[in-house]
């Protein structure tokens, strides 16, 4: 019962990490079992776990650091740019989402490939 209040009370981010902790040690029983492992690598499926738990916690880092770098150097919050954002044209925020999206997927590929 603790557990579970205090799982409610987390934030989404930390959801999805005890989701994924929660994934890791369901893969690792379920590929135990020599019927189920008998033509997969056990390794796989928990390597494809560890890199999205190590991508999620990449993502944590970063904007951990980027709202210390904010506040460090004097700049506004992180919501008060957000709402500049709305203010530029249609096709400066399509730019800036494109150029955020790529950055993102670089990460997780950077991460993987690292793993992996």
């Amino acid at each position: 019962m603790f557990l579970l209040r205090g799982f409610m009370q987390a934030k989404k981010e930390h959801h999805l990490m005890g989701i994924l902790l929660l994934l890791w040690v369901t893969v690792t029983l379920w590929f135990s079992s020599p019927e189920m492992s008998a033509g997969i690598n056990q390794s796989v499926p928990l390597m494809v776990v560890l890199g999205l738990i190590t991508y999620l916690l990449l993502i944590e880092i970063s904007v951990w650091l980027l709202n210390r770098f904010l506040l460090r150097m004097g700049c506004p919050p992180i919501a008060e740019i957000l709402l500049k954002l709305k203010e530029l044209a249609e096709w400066q925020q399509l730019i800036f989402l494109w150029a955020c999206y790529a950055l993102v997927l670089l990460a997780g590929a950077i991460c993987l490939s690292a793993i992996l």
